[in-house]
């Protein structure tokens, strides 16, 4: 097993600090990472780091950290298809997925995986912080390489309860025609809440919509 560090004894005080495992295939962006967590002003205790799936399985079990930093691309196995392996080691374990190698369905993989969050290498550093401080604090967070504007898209816009209540259906993969069902409205009605949805986001696309609901909380 590689590169794995001790865990803080139970009458530490650093103890009480959040609790964190980073798997990355690269010993470089391991310690890099690690380094960066300790000397956070969150005060991260960086428990293991490894650079396999299979090393983040027996790390969670061994550990239960409060976090995992999980990279998509590792060598035995892709991180988002250890995430249920991950999940049942140690179900309280949070996953911040990263990786270097973005594209456009890595949101709804990582979302369907049952990862907690996303973030891509090629983010700022703060993206990288923010991510792991929303994922570690209980929230889900998926960001990428849209800097501050993107991230804090769901603060920042204001949408209408029954464009929120659409949002979250679009989220939750129902059509047009699905959300009419459900809302008991017309397909147009939906048609045109979601070009209203479109414009006031940003969104060049259902993805991109989709991503702005997982970052506002809404799926």
């Amino acid at each position: 097993m590689s590169a794995i560090l001790r865990r803080p004894p139970v009458d530490d005080p650093a103890s009480n600090h959040p609790r964190v495992a980073v798997a990355d295939d690269h010993a470089f962006m391991r310690d890099l990472i690690s380094r960066e967590l300790t000397r956070s002003d969150k005060h991260y205790d960086v428990v293991a780091a490894v650079g396999t799936a299979a090393d983040a399985v027996k790390v969670c079990r061994r550990f239960e950290p409060n976090l995992l930093v999980l990279d998509v691309n590792l060598p035995d196995r892709s991180g988002v298809a250890a995430v249920p392996d991950i999940r049942r080691a140690s179900p309280a374990t949070r996953i911040l997925l990263c990786t270097a190698f973005p594209k456009e369905n890595w949101f709804s993989e990582a979302n369907d995986c049952g990862a907690d969050g996303f973030v891509e290498k090629t983010d700022s550093w703060d993206d990288f912080l923010l991510a792991v401080d929303r994922v570690s604090r209980g929230q889900r967070y998926f960001c990428s390489g849209g800097g501050p504007r993107r991230r804090d898209a769901g603060v920042n816009v204001r949408l209408t309860p029954r464009e929120r209540q659409i949002l979250k259906l679009i989220a939750g993969g129902l059509t047009t025609k699905e959300i009419a069902g459900r809302l008991f409205i017309s397909v147009p009605t939906v048609e045109t809440h979601r070009a209203n949805l479109m414009t006031k986001t940003g969104a060049r696309n259902v993805a991109r919509l989709v991503r702005f609901a997982m970052n506002a909380g809404l799926s």
